[in-house]
């Protein structure tokens, strides 16, 4: 025992040799890429509200009204962050035309725009207002980032409220901007569902355990 703290003593006290750096402690690495996967900027005459998910985790909500600023600070878990910059760098976004402003002045309309990243650096960046037309893609990128808004004033909903069990056929889920969706196929073998819009004229197959980031849980039947 008296020999292994003398040999340790010993090692602690050997400088190190000239022309060569210590080892350096273990420091996180950063994520590669830009900083952010999305940021949403809505400006009308009240004021502004600047929205930006960092690929940090970190959820910030800017909001300007009368000179008054204020700030708040989310820090989403990992399969959350993963879900959303994998969400906003898919390719049915980078179509959208970048400019689908309507023209149409309003004392209270809003106008906004959306900047979305990729990891390899490209970015796209979206401009609409209040009274622009919606297409399906639009729409799907609008109800995500409300849900994002979200966020600060409740928690997503647990996985645990979507399961296979839960989402027959005809089930109905409304998502985060209010659009309803009725589910038309389950597929418990893959883990998704089909659903397609009540009032959008589209369907799509989303899978089951991504649906609480976008969608209210499904009502139990009555």
């Amino acid at each position: 025992m008296i020999a292994a703290l003398l040999l340790a003593a010993a090692s602690a006290s050997v400088p190190t040799p000239p022309g060569v750096a210590p080892t350096p402690g273990a420091t996180p690495t950063p994520p590669k890429g830009p900083t952010f996967c999305a940021e949403w900027i809505r400006q009308s005459n009240e004021g502004y509200d600047r929205l930006t998910l960092f690929r940090d985790r970190a959820l910030v909500w800017k909001t300007s009204r009368g000179g008054k600023d204020d700030v708040k600070r989310e820090t989403l878990p990992p399969e959350e962050t993963d879900f959303y910059c994998r969400f906003f760098g898919g390719q049915e976004f980078w179509d959208l035309p970048a400019d689908s402003r309507s023209g149409i002045a309003g004392s209270f309309a809003s106008s906004s725009a959306v900047t979305l990243t990729r990891p390899d650096g490209s970015r796209k960046t979206v401009r609409f207002d209040d009274f622009s037309a919606a297409t399906a893609a639009s729409a799907s990128l609008r109800s995500a980032l409300e849900g994002l808004k979200g966020i600060f004033l409740s928690p997503l909903p647990p996985a645990s409220r979507f399961t296979p069990d839960s989402l027959p056929p005809g089930t109905l889920l409304k998502r985060f901007d209010g659009a309803l969706f009725r589910v038309n196929r389950l597929q418990k073998d893959t883990g998704f569902v089909e659903i397609v819009g009540v009032t959008e004229p589209y369907s799509q197959f989303v899978r089951i355990d991504e649906l609480r980031f976008r969608f209210a849980p499904p009502e139990p039947a009555p």
